[in-house]
Parts: C-alpha cells; sequence; structure tokens
C-alpha cells in the first residue's frame, strides 16, 4: 500500500512567558521565545505540509525522554543520530562564546576586533590592566574607547549604556559590574569600532549558502554613504551608537534599521562576503545571522555569529530581512528544512508528497 507521509518536525523551545511566571526577570528572559513567536512557526511549518510536535521547558524535555521518547530532544539528537535542523552541537556551543569565537575567526584570517577576555576564575581585586598588557594586542587596547560584554550572552543582554568605556577606571568598574551580574562567566573586551553596524542573515549550508540580505544599524539616521562619509558616527546617537538591551529590546520601531543592497554599495558587498565567509568557515548550517561592524576605516569586522537566530514575524532580523527580500515566514521557514534535508539524504524519500511503502 502507498501512502504519502509528512515528515514529524518536534519543535523545542522555552517560554518566555513560563519562566517569567517561575519568577525570572525579564532580563534573565529576552534570549527566550515569546508565545506568538512559537505559535508562528509551529503555524508556518503547518502550512508548509509538516506535522510538527511541539516540546517545552527542559522540565518536560526530561519527560519525554523518561518515556523513551528521545526522538524529541537536541542535546541528544546528535548522540542518537536524529536528523535536526541548525548547526550542531560544536558549533552552537563555539559560537555562544563570543571569546573562544574571536579566537577561531583570528586564526582563520576573519577581521574582529582586537580584544582580550577577562577569565571567570580571574580575581576580582586584581588588576584589570594587567590581563590588557598580557594581551597579544596590548598596544590596540591601550586606546580607548573600549567595549565589554558577556562572553556568552545574546539578544544584548549584559550590555548597558556603560559597556562603552572611556578609561581605565571605568574598565574595571565595567568589569567588576558585570561580574557581579554575570557570575561565573567570562568577560570580553574589545576595541571599540567606530563605524557603521550590519547584521547579513544567511540561508544554507556550505557551498550551498546564500546571503539572503543585510540590515544596516544606522544610529545616525541617514543611508550609509561610500568613502569619508561612510565612517562618520556619532557618540551621541541613539544608543550611544550601539544596541544595548533596553534599546534593543523594548522600544521596537524607534531605532534607524534599514535595508541595504550589495548592488547599490561596495561596502554592503564587503559585509555580505565577509559574512558568507565567517558563516563557512565555521561550518554553520541551515539559517543564521552575522554580524558586522566596522572600523573607523571602513574595514568590516566580525561581532559574532548566531546560528540559531530570532523567527519572530516582523520584529526579528531574519524575518524582517526575508520578508523584504520576497520570503512570507512560512517561504522562510519552509526553505529552512529544505536546507536542513540537504544534509540527509536518506530522508529525500520522505520529502512532502513524496511516496512511501507502507
Amino acid at each position: 500500500m502507498v501512502e504519502t507521509r509528512p515528515i514529524v518536525i518536534p519543535l523545542f523551545y522555552e517560554s518566555f512567558s513560563l519562566y517569567r511566571s517561575r519568577g525570572y526577570t525579564a532580563e534573565d528572559c529576552v534570549e527566550l521565545d515569546k508565545d506568538e513567536t512559537i505559535d508562528a512557526i509551529v503555524r508556518s511549518l503547518r502550512e508548509n505540509g509538516f506535522e510538527v510536535v511541539p516540546v517545552g521547558d527542559i522540565k518536560e524535555l526530561v519527560q519525554c525522554i523518561a518515556r523513551g521518547e528521545h526522538e524529541r530532544s537536541q542535546g541528544l539528537l546528535e548522540a542518537y543520530q536524529i536528523p535536526h535542523v541548525f548547526s550542531d552541537a560544536a558549533t552552537l556551543a563555539l559560537c555562544l562564546d563570543k571569546g573562544k569565537t574571536k579566537m577561531v575567526l583570528e586564526q582563520m584570517g576573519i577581521p574582529t576586533a582586537p580584544f582580550a577576555i577577562v577569565p571567570a576564575s580571574w580575581p576580582i581585586e586584581k588588576d584589570i590592566s594587567q590581563l590588557l598588557h598580557q594581551s597579544r594586542y596590548a598596544e590596540d587596547l591601550k586606546q580607548m574607547p573600549l567595549f565589554i560584554k558577556p562572553a556568552c550572552e545574546g539578544s544584548s543582554k549584559g550590555i548597558y549604556p556603560f559597556s562603552k568605556i572611556e578609561n581605565i577606571s571605568d574598565l574595571e568598574l565595567g568589569v567588576r559590574r558585570l561580574r557581579e551580574r554575570f557570575p561565573g562567566q567570562s568577560i570580553l573586551i574589545e576595541k571599540y569600532l567606530a563605524g557603521h553596524e550590519y547584521t547579513t542573515s544567511i540561508l544554507g549550508s556550505g557551498d550551498s549558502a546564500r546571503v539572503i540580505g543585510t540590515i544596516h544599524h544606522n544610529w545616525e539616521g541617514n543611508a550609509p554613504q561610500s568613502g569619508t562619509e561612510q565612517n562618520k558616527q556619532s557618540d551621541n546617537a541613539f544608543g550611544g551608537g550601539f544596541y544595548s538591551l533596553d534599546n534593543k529590546n523594548e522600544v521596537p520601531g524607534e531605532t534607524m534599521d534599514r535595508m541595504v543592497y550589495s548592488e547599490d554599495s561596495p561596502v554592503v558587498q564587503g559585509v555580505e562576503r565577509l559574512a558568507l565567509a565567517t558563516w563557512r568557515t565555521l561550518e554553520c548550517y541551515d539559517v543564521g545571522r552575522v554580524d558586522i561592524r566596522c572600523a573607523a576605516d571602513g574595514k568590516p569586522h566580525v561581532l559574532e555569529v548566531n546560528p540559531i537566530p530570532g523567527l519572530r514575524p516582523q520584529w526579528s532580523w531574519l524575518a524582517i530581512t526575508a520578508l523584504n527580500h520576497g520570503m512570507t515566514h512560512e517561504a522562510l521557514l519552509g526553505a529552512i528544512v529544505e536546507c536542513a534535508l540537504k544534509r540527509y539524504p536518506e530522508l529525500e524519500h520522505q520529502k512532502l508528497g513524496a511516496p512511501s511503502r507502507g
């Protein structure tokens, strides 16, 4: 008997509202999914003909494992050789740690801002200037401003107005404040890049990966220009010239994010080439974003890589970029799953509409 059988997709998520109800702060939960995001993802996947099985927070995941339903879990997916969307566990862990990511990028010749890392074990009373002196970028880091942030957070969590550092005493105080707020986590110190900032969305894996499009985070409120005009950056612009926890997550619509196009600008061409090279160098899969910021001389540098980007319709940069380039949320989710299926040739016969023997 021949039957058509849709692919079953377990959807793993952790709900913002659930963890808020458990007493966690909004900052603690900022990276978690809003209910409307979860609903939209489920709806878009089902519109593509997939059967979706939502799996909630870690407690529900543990219950699934206890019942022998290991096919519903991502930390165990690779151990059980279960096909999954997004990059493998090693890549996800690497990209989560911005300091270690920068080490790999540096080794592979991908430009990233000069940096030093304050280890979680660094004695709080010890002079940070000693650590800067030990860095291979000691000379670069002598020149202010610098920028500090937790090494392993996203959604601008741990980035505050004091993150931009103008002198060594502010650096000591800022690192101490971050260490108190994020105990057990290393702190990243970087040379502050004074140029424009971009985020490039990428779809696919390896040689088949392609750029969907790029957003320019224009703090001055003007479209990016070529030459010296492109390099002008006002420190008094919205948010101090960078995304912090508050201005990224609490005042949508007030920033000057705008789409830019490679055919219109050699600057954007360079940004997108760098983003794609970074994506391939780190062997990321399926879909994600690369955040890039230019130095005062206009040269682009990688800030970080997000291999599990937000998918909230009309909010997340990836979803906005895709929509601007003609991809609805349903089309985007379908394309992501198609990219994953290409990595699992044994699943080709299970694509929607393909007959299977039962």
